[in-house]
């Protein structure tokens, strides 16, 4: 009998050894997965900030320079306008000329004694005038 009460108590305690090796090294594959878990989630908030920091980016390009259909559309006309200047067909020399104009007249649409002359035209030719002006009509002239 005591053989036999050796033996159960010997493999007795293998099992508890073999358990109490399971339970740590699932206690380390835990603490691994909750480090590994955590890691995560600071990449993921990083991502997000960074994410945040974008479409503040974009919204302000948005205002500042039109939506990104209408800039695309800019891009793809200026595209094309390079590639016309740059196969030096006759049509280049004509898109130069016609870039240059456009150029001039943005320089004159918004220089100050040029909004001047567009307010003297405006009222002399077109009988334009501001909302809070007051008209005063003579006709010791006629």
């Amino acid at each position: 009998m005591e053989t036999q009460k050796k033996k159960q108590f010997s493999l007795s305690l293998l099992m508890r050894i073999f358990l109490g090796l399971m339970v740590l090294i699932s206690v380390g594959i835990c603490a691994n997965s909750l480090m590994y878990y955590n890691q995560l989630n600071k990449e993921a908030e990083a991502l997000e900030k960074a994410l945040l920091e974008l479409r503040e980016v974009r919204d302000e390009l948005i205002e500042d320079l039109g939506s990104a259909e209408e800039l695309q559309r800019i891009l793809e006309d200026y595209e094309a306008c390079q590639e016309l200047i740059s196969s030096g067909t006759p049509t280049a020399d004509v898109m130069d000329a016609y870039q240059m104009q456009m150029d001039y007249i943005r320089e004159l649409l918004n220089s100050s004694k040029n909004r001047n002359y567009i307010i003297k035209i405006a009222k002399d030719e077109l009988g334009l005038y501001f909302a809070d002006e007051e008209i005063f009509y003579n006709d010791i002239n006629n």
